[in-house]
């Protein structure tokens, strides 16, 4: 009897630790089971904050692209721009550099023509005054010849008045010579 109940007992034993240990195993399963539900559900956490992480990045990758490349079109820009204005400044440079020369030529050919005009008045003058000059000594040569005319007239005229004085005189004195034998005569 004592066997018996050693034997229930033993068996008893046996079975309330195979309870015992079935239990300890279930807990542990659940134990694992649940740290096995925790760690991915960290791991999904840790999955959802990389992946967040990871759209941050890449969102902050595509602004920072964005910015620089905004940035380069704005240098870009700027840079066009400039070189449009220097391209204008330098058109502007250019138009006034032409319309200088321009002005500078046409300033010598109103010079020049001014010249000309100048040489071309000094010779019409100087024409003139050689024709004058000419004009001047033909009238005077023209006066001199007709002083010259006028003087062998009036000689040739008191030469013809001085003969003739001469000649009456003479007439005179042969009268009165031929008078004075006359008087004499009949004197005598």
């Amino acid at each position: 009897k004592l066997a018996e109940e050693a034997r229930i007992a033993e068996e008893e034993r046996k079975e309330e630790e195979a309870r015992l240990a079935e239990e300890k195993r279930k807990e542990e399963e659940a134990k694992q089971a649940e740290e096995a539900r925790i760690a991915e559900e960290k791991r999904k956490e840790e999955e959802a904050r990389l992946e967040e992480e990871a759209k941050k990045a890449e969102e902050a990758r595509l602004s920072e692209e964005a910015r620089i490349a905004e940035e380069k079109r704005q240098k870009e820009e700027a840079q066009l721009e400039e070189e449009a204005r220097v391209a204008e400044e330098k058109r502007e440079e250019e138009e006034a550099r032409l319309a200088e020369e321009e002005r500078v030529a046409e300033e010598a050919r109103l010079a020049e023509e001014a010249r000309i005009a100048e040489e071309k008045r000094k010779q019409e003058e100087e024409e003139a005054r050689l024709a004058e000059e000419k004009r001047l000594e033909e009238e005077a040569q023209l006066a001199e010849e007709k002083r010259l005319a006028e003087e062998a007239k009036l000689a040739e005229e008191a030469r013809i008045a001085e003969e003739e004085r001469k000649e009456e005189e003479a007439r005179l004195a042969e009268e009165k010579r031929k008078e004075e034998e006359a008087k004499q005569a009949e004197e005598a």
